[in-house]
């Protein structure tokens, strides 16, 4: 009898799990502050931390990911897991104290607002659907995410914007911009020919790197690039063998652009960038760029501000950069100080069954 009664029971419990009963998640993972967590919130959360560890560990499976030992944000080695798990909860903590502030600020998004928040996340849902549907992220919790998003862009003018409830000064911003944003002119003598995918071999590139320091001494300012553009570049097409001539000026020039260092060193690489940074005002420098544009470069450093460009027009982008990072971990500290989680609801969605 007890045989047989440990076999019904046996089969009422698999009969339990094949009907889903046995396997229930929890809806929420706990509160922070006010603010109830959804399982599908913190599973986006535990998802967008996964693809920033996957980056960094260089990897591509999951569980190679997690065991894989990267170097954060702060130059410290973490493996994979505890990146995820502690990024995670950062993204949590901002969420849950971003809700809270925007709402006792007065926040309120408008038609407007969730018109183009629709939008946004309804093109992200059509190319990322299967990701998210099998990661257990739905539609809406894509949404409040979304719109949490928006909330924390929102509190970076609503608290330190001009008319803010702790603006930053005009002198503060003006400092920045000029510190944080390049503006230059450039004359490209490039290595590599993208319609033959020809490369100058090491003796070529000598040359053409001393054909740039030559157009450098003969540089005053941008306005000079085009006569050493048509100077130089039938030079550097004879070495490339595609005849490019002077009517190919445009191709290889930029006139008067504004970037953040990030921009700068994708277009000229960190060793390039770190030098135009180091420029003075109305300097020109030849330099390798490594970057996006692959060769000599003939740089002209020139003004942030200009009859154009004035504090107003670069507002937004240097408070961006000024606040947001102190912003972020503001949150992330008001969020840590008030949170509730369920340790045992969070383990029910482990890293290790995210689907890359």
């Amino acid at each position: 009898m007890k045989k047989l009664t440990k076999i019904l029971a046996l089969g009422l419990a698999a009969a339990l799990l094949l009907a889903g009963c046995a396997i229930k998640t929890p809806d929420t993972v706990g509160t922070v502050g006010s603010t109830s967590i959804p399982a599908g919130v913190y599973l986006l959360a535990q998802y967008e931390a996964f693809v920033q560890a996957k980056a960094l560990a260089s990897e591509t499976d999951v569980n190679a990911v997690l065991k894989a030992t990267i170097t954060d944000e702060d130059g410290n080695e973490t493996t994979g897991a505890d990146y995820v798990s502690a990024k995670t909860l950062e993204g949590v903590y901002r969420y849950a104290a971003a809700e809270q502030k925007y709402a006792e600020m007065g926040g309120e998004l408008s038609e407007s607002d969730l018109a183009l928040i629709t939008e946004q996340v309804d093109t992200q849902w059509e190319s990322m659907e299967d990701t998210y549907t099998a990661n257990g992220i739905g539609y809406q919790s894509l949404m409040a995410w979304a719109e949490n998003s928006y909330k924390q862009e929102a509190l970076l003018d609503m608290l330190y914007g001009q008319d803010g409830t702790e603006p930053v000064s005009d002198a503060d911003l003006t400092a920045y911009a000029e510190e944080n944003f390049f503006r230059f002119s450039y004359l490209l003598l490039p290595y590599f020919d993208m319609s033959t995918f020809s490369t100058l071999d090491e003796d070529q590139q000598a040359q053409v790197l001393e054909m740039a320091q030559e157009a450098a001494g003969k540089t005053t300012s941008s306005e000079d690039l085009q006569a050493m553009a048509e100077e130089y570049l039938p030079q550097v097409g004879e070495l490339l063998g595609n005849g490019m001539g002077a009517d190919s000026a445009a191709n290889y020039m930029v006139t008067g652009a504004l970037v953040n260092y990030d921009t700068l060193t994708s277009y000229l690489g960190e060793d390039a960038a770190e030098q135009v940074k180091a420029m003075a005002e109305g300097e020109v420098r030849a330099l390798e760029s490594t970057g996006y544009n692959y060769g000599a470069v003939v740089v002209v450093k020139e003004a942030v501000f200009n009859d154009t460009t004035t504090l107003d027009t670069l507002r937004d982008d240097a408070l961006w950069g000024f606040k947001y990072d102190e912003l972020q971990q503001q949150l992330a500290d008001e969020g840590a100080a008030a949170a509730a989680l369920d340790q045992s609801a969070m383990n029910t969605y482990s890293p290790r069954k995210i689907k890359g």
